[in-house]
């Protein structure tokens, strides 16, 4: 076992051209670029022995050979990479790969079919129809298959184990959607995402498992995992008010401000309130959650309820319930408040999520789903823009969090409450 397992490791450092080692530990982007190289590399040398009727060091009918490499930089979502394109002498007619034309600078391809990668346990020929657009009529030994789906699957159980004392997070959201998951069931499951804002403004994602119909111990779990792997408590968390989350934090970080967030609070407003209301109510709401500064948020939600009150009073009740924690982001650098306030990443992220997933339906295992939406996630994270990280807004962001636990903010609804 030891020396296969060496084996399949050595034949996937010859094609990534880092060892399984070394991508243990290092940035999402090297996983995803070198995860897209090896796949690029196998099937460019996947074309080749289909021109040349052979494979490589066997013997043919002298229709040409193989003659070096040469280099090709292409481009994905992660960064720039290089291939090394097969060269191809002594023929009647000259090798073009139909996966890089002459001209093409950046296969889209790559980007689309990415995510695909981390399937475990898709057999040879669903790994085949699932690549169909990339590789065309070639096809993957299954060998080739066989080490792509080692090299990468090793990889991304390094970064589910991966240490975390390292990270310095101001903001971390937390989130879940569900998602049809095993072949055997149609109950739809729990996805458990976790990712933060660091404090050079850049996006990283932390966790991702199931966790069934979000329970609070599923949501421990989580926490607990990434206090075990060694993430210090943020500045603020974000989150919708799922029930089991919230007694969740308050076990396991108790002494962290939390932000509700505000789009799901106004969702869930607009629901109590008749169809014909809700463009007049939905205004009012934005005049709280996107005010100039925390006194006019309040004097808004003051006004709300003297305009609401008596005729939706069951909506005005659920937005006067935990208000405070939907007003946290204000508390916090203004440069800071569209990207706080709200989940709205991940909820961009779980849409692209299941527009992907819906082309395989039903996984075959727990793992194949969270492989493939490992992909999407990550591939969605490199598009999202970097906060702007100013270095006084480090010392504003503590402050802001000592000020909600000695200072919570406080709203008096019915008037133009100050302060």
């Amino acid at each position: 076992m030891a020396r296969r397992y060496h084996e399949r490791e050595e034949l996937a450092t010859a094609e990534l051209g880092v060892s399984l080692e070394d991508l243990r530990g290092e940035p999402l982007e090297l996983l995803v670029r070198e995860g897209a190289r090896l796949l690029l590399t196998v099937a460019l040398e996947e074309e080749v022995t289909e021109f040349l009727g052979r494979r490589r060091y066997e013997r043919g009918s002298g229709k040409g050979y193989r003659n070096g490499h040469r280099e090709r930089r292409v481009t994905c979502s992660s960064g720039e990479m290089a291939i090394a394109v097969p060269r191809v002498a002594d023929t009647a007619e000259s090798f073009c790969s139909s996966l890089l034309g002459a001209w093409q600078r950046r296969s889209r391809l790559v980007e689309e079919v990415l995510p695909l990668l981390y399937v475990e346990g898709l057999s040879t020929r669903d790994f085949r129809r699932a690549l169909a657009p990339l590789w065309g009529k070639s096809g993957l030994s299954r060998s080739s298959i066989s080490r792509a789906n080692q090299a990468l699957r090793e990889a991304f159980e390094a970064w589910r184990r991966r240490d975390l004392s390292g990270e310095e997070l101001m903001y971390l959201f937390l989130d879940g959607f569900y998602l049809g998951v095993r072949q055997a069931s149609r109950e739809k499951e729990g996805v458990l995402v976790v990712h933060g804002i660091d404090r050079q403004g850049k996006r990283v994602v932390l966790h991702l498992s199931l966790g069934g119909r979000e329970s609070t111990e599923a949501w421990k779990a989580v926490l607990h995992d990434l206090v075990e792997r060694g993430l210090r408590s943020p500045g603020l968390v974000i989150s919708d008010g799922n029930p089991g989350l919230l007694r969740a934090l308050s076990e396991v970080w108790p002494e962290v401000p939390r932000q509700r967030c505000v789009v799901h609070r106004m969702r869930n407003v607009l629901a109590r309130v008749p169809k014909r209301w809700h463009g007049e109510v939905k205004r009012a709401l934005h005049r709280i959650f996107y005010a100039e500064s925390l006194e006019e948020a309040k004097a808004a939600a003051g006004r709300f309820m003297a305009q609401f009150g008596k005729g939706f009073p069951t909506a005005c009740e659920l937005l006067e319930k935990h208000l405070a924690e939907c007003l946290a982001f204000y508390r916090f650098p203004e440069v800071h408040w569209k990207h706080i306030r709200t989940t709205n990443a991940l909820e961009r992220a779980f849409r692209e999520v299941r527009r992907r997933t819906d082309v395989i339906g039903r996984f075959p295992n727990e793992m194949a789903a969270l492989e493939v939406i490992f992909g999407v996630l990550e591939g969605a994270r490199l598009k999202w823009h970097r906060v702007t990280v100013e270095p006084e807004h480090t010392a504003e962001i503590d402050k802001a969090a000592r000020s909600l636990d000695e200072e919570p903010i406080w709203v008096e609804l019915g008037k133009a409450a100050s302060g």
